[in-house]
């Protein structure tokens, strides 16, 4: 794995990085500058481009901003950005601008504007903002889906039965057929059927979208409340209606999954793991059929021929925030040509205030196996012949990779 400096400067706080992809290979990073993790006291939305594969990073863009003046006249912070490639190989940026200042207001109804930005020349200029409409949730995520339609995510923020102390947190979806100029929504995913563990209300937030060959979706959902792995719930009427979520083995999901699937179809999740006062960047991969292990209506997709019987997950710490004081763990990556996945993420680490970091990450730093190869079939019983029917189904899993038609695209594959 090959560790880059995307951006840092120790004058200024770097966070909430999302990258996309142009048809051309024209690597597009956003993130947000600000003094601090709450985007004050002013805030700006950045872009960077790079044109060597992630390798070096071009001169910042501000695609928007607010002064401190601004802020403090009651004119909003910008909070996280995401972006997104879109079939007819423009960019999709979209970001959340907070309208309030305390906690209690933020459980207020329209605390918050979404702003979307278009390009059309891969990301060197930028238009926009237009107001979404979508008013009630933040750290908002962003795909085209395979009919072109657009599906955003956002989090919901409510009081509770006591106020602040037992506030609620709820994830939701909005669709567009027009391409982002009008949005239907809010579409809730349910809470999981039991109590948590703890006690605490359900906190389920920041999810991101994959939508599989058959169109089903699935989303995979950060949860604050028992805060103990990710969820997941599944959508068969394009994001209208979902399942009541199930667990995950993503551990320890305390930060925005950026999910999204490889040209093998496997789904693969970028996301903050949090235990303790340790964060750090992990990577968490599963074929189709693992993802719908346990969603309600998953047997019509699972049956497909697509989805291998032998379905299994890989799990990888990419990097681990040094900091007295960590804090990281917001990230985005996308699938390069040879493979390879670059990943970008905020990390404090060795810098005073929050960089960005890039990671370019070779399927071999996590996995010994080729692409569409996660299968789980220890030969346990072969009478003692284990490590032969290893390097069996070894060649088996590297036929089927040879098999394969790599320029076939799949579903919100990055």
């Amino acid at each position: 794995m090959q560790t880059i400096t995307v951006s840092r400067d120790d004058n200024i706080y770097e966070a909430f990085a999302d990258i996309a992809q142009t048809p051309d290979g024209t690597l597009v990073c956003t993130y947000r500058e600000s003094m601090c993790h709450s985007s004050r006291p002013w805030s700006k939305v950045i872009v960077r481009r790079s044109f060597d594969r992630g390798l070096t990073w071009g001169p910042r863009q501000v695609v928007i901003e607010r002064t401190r003046e601004q802020s403090e006249a009651g004119e909003g912070r910008l909070n996280c950005s995401r972006i997104t490639a879109c079939a007819d190989g423009s960019l999709l940026l979209i970001v959340d601008l907070l309208r309030r200042e305390t906690f209690a207001e933020y459980l207020e109804p329209e605390m918050c504007m979404n702003l979307l930005f278009r390009s059309h020349d891969g990301g060197a200029t930028w238009e926009g903002p237009e107001e979404t409409g979508i008013t009630e949730g933040i750290v908002p995520s962003i795909k085209e889906l395979s009919d072109g339609r657009l599906i955003v995510g956002v989090t919901e923020q409510w009081p509770g039965t006591r106020g602040e102390e037992d506030f609620v947190e709820e994830q939701t979806a909005y669709l567009s057929d027009d391409k982002g100029k009008t949005w239907a929504g809010p579409f809730k995913i349910p809470n999981p059927a039991e109590p948590t563990m703890n006690g605490a209300p359900w906190r389920l937030n920041e999810g991101d979208f994959v939508e599989l060959d058959d169109g089903a979706l699935v989303c995979y959902i950060r949860e604050d409340g028992e805060r103990i792995c990710g969820w997941k719930s599944l959508s068969h009427d394009g994001g209208r209606t979902w399942s009541v979520p199930v667990r995950t083995p993503m551990m320890q999901c305390l930060g925005r999954p950026s999910a999204g699937r490889l040209r093998s179809g496997e789904i693969a999740v970028t996301y903050r793991i949090a235990c303790g006062l340790s964060t750090s960047l992990g990577l968490y991969v599963e074929t189709p059929a693992e993802a719908l292990k346990g969603l309600a209506g998953a047997i019509a997709s699972e049956a497909r021929e697509d989805y291998r019987a032998a379905a299994a997950a890989r799990f990888a710490v990419l990097d681990n925030d040094r900091s007295v004081s960590p804090d990281s763990g917001y990230s985005g990556w996308v699938q390069l040509d040879d493979g390879d996945l670059y990943v970008v993420n905020y990390v404090t680490d060795d810098a005073p205030r929050a960089q960005i970091r890039g990671y370019k990450v070779g399927r071999e730093d996590w996995y010994l196996y080729p692409e569409g190869a996660i299968d789980y079939n220890p030969p346990f019983e072969q009478a003692g012949k284990y490590y032969e029917a290893g390097q069996e189904m070894a060649r088996q899993q590297q036929a089927w990779v040879d098999g394969q038609d790599w320029s076939r695209q799949v579903p919100t594959q990055k």
